[in-house]
């Protein structure tokens, strides 16, 4: 949830840091971005400590800089579930190093979730390799100590969107894929708005999911999604719409278009219909449900619901809670997939197993079925020819015969085998596979033994 954190404390006494055995301050010079973005040089003195840096400038100003996250955790990584209580434990141990949350004025944090992946269909890299555009911001590549690509970050004079492979940032030990999404405030005059300005702020579970419905979420309806595996060609469109499909799926077009915000607020909500209509499944909603179940989970509250009026403005379900006079909303929407190709559909009836745009799905689960139900008869069929060879053996009257009253059919056999089987003065017949499979089993049981056959023509 909450993450990287920049506080600085007002009003506070060095002193107490400098006498604390657990501190242990050394002077460093650092490079750091001015409010123009020019690079200046900074003296202070840092202590490191479970992945927290205490800085303290020559001037005089006293910071906290790093993981509050990984400080939990006792200076480990920080990729497992950082929950609720776990941040105000975490906030309540750094009291011991006196900062007061109320004097903890915020410069900068992150805010996100590790999303975990189970879907064989889906990787970390489906995610961020899935964001084409967003308006108005700067792409540039994340990568690790070995410079691999694990992700994607697009960058204003605010705000930071980040979506990379947690697993391999991390370098953790995991069966299933992680991507962690985020929203890192540079600046923040963004939230302020919100009543979010010091540490203890980040403590009102209330201005929490307002962050999470108004700028996670947000973040997300925002940008501009598309996940190649899902709709890989133009195959299925219409004629119509082939080639604006190629112009929306291209992320220099989006740029370098000169659209007013309505026009490309057009384009973006004709492609994303388009990709709900024609692709196996839609990424971007994918990814809206992940956050909303996990941060249901950091967040801790029996009372978290969808709230209806950030469905319809943002298109997706969002979150709030109920407190003083806000009011609950029990309802839930629960999506479904196409049980053959995986496809959304939560439009389609309650009853609805497979998408209807074609019969290729219903037509492959119904053959499916009708295989397994052959399959089924046939196992049942042979089971039972299994136990009359055994409990009869030698004593078994067995004659081969074929079928002439067959109609003659061109390029198939005018017969077919056939067996007659006389058990205990009574006759049962054979066809077919079946026929033969009980030749099959009957000559290795009868095998170096006389066998009781007459052949019939």
């Amino acid at each position: 949830m909450i993450d990287y954190i920049n506080i600085h404390l007002s009003n506070f006494d060095f002193k107490l840091w400098k006498s604390d055995s657990r501190l242990q301050f050394q002077f460093k010079i650092a490079d750091e971005l001015d409010k123009h973005d020019n690079v200046i040089q900074t003296s202070s003195e840092i202590a490191q400590y479970k992945g927290l840096d205490f800085v303290h400038t020559l001037s005089g100003q006293c910071f906290v800089k790093g993981s509050i996250h990984r400080f939990f955790n006792a200076g480990g990584n920080n990729g497992n579930r950082f929950t609720f209580s776990n941040f105000i434990e975490a906030v309540e141990d750094l009291e011991d190093f006196g900062v007061i949350p109320d004097n903890a004025i915020l410069k900068s944090f992150e805010f996100g979730l590790n999303l975990t992946i189970p879907e064989k269909h889906l990787t970390a890299k489906s995610f961020y390799n899935s964001i084409i555009y967003r308006s108005g911001e700067i792409e540039k590549c994340m990568s690790d100590d070995g410079n691999s690509l694990i992700g994607k970050q697009f960058i204003t004079e605010d705000t930071t969107v980040k979506s990379y492979d947690k697993k391999q940032q991390a370098s953790l030990e995991s069966t299933s894929e992680i991507v962690r999404y985020e929203l890192r405030f540079r600046r923040m005059r963004l939230i302020k708005r919100l009543g979010i300005a010091n540490l203890k702020d980040l403590t009102d579970k209330n201005k929490l999911i307002e962050l999470f419905e108004k700028k996670l979420l947000k973040s997300v309806s925002e940008s501009i999604y598309l996940d190649w595996k899902a709709l890989p060609n133009t195959n299925k469109l219409p004629d119509y719409q082939k080639k604006k499909f190629l112009n929306w799926r291209n992320p220099k077009w989006w740029g370098e278009q000169r659209m007013a915000r309505k026009a490309r607020n057009q384009n973006k909500i004709s492609f994303e219909k388009l990709i709900q209509k024609y692709a196996k499944y839609d990424i971007k909603e994918l990814l809206k449900q992940k956050l909303i179940n996990e941060f249901s989970s950091v967040i801790e509250s029996s009372n978290f619901s969808p709230d209806k009026n950030t469905q319809k403005k943002q298109g997706t379900l969002a979150a709030c809670i109920v407190s003083g006079n806000r009011v609950e909303v029990a309802t839930t929407v629960k999506r479904k997939y196409c049980e053959v190709c995986g496809k959304d559909i939560t439009h389609l009836k309650k009853d609805a197993k497979y998408c209807n745009d074609n019969r290729k799905c219903r037509d492959k689960a119904y053959n499916m079925k009708v295989s397994e139900s052959r399959k089924a008869k046939k196992t049942k069929k042979q089971k039972e020819i299994l136990k009359i060879i055994n409990e009869l053996g030698q004593e078994l009257k067995l004659t081969k015969t074929t079928n002439p009253s067959r109609k003659k059919i061109k390029g198939i056999p005018s017969r077919k085998t056939s067996i007659v089987v006389t058990i205990n003065g009574t006759r049962k017949m054979y066809h077919g596979s079946a026929a033969r499979f009980f030749l099959k089993e009957f000559e290795k049981k009868t095998d170096n033994q006389e066998t009781k056959l007459i052949h019939v023509t």
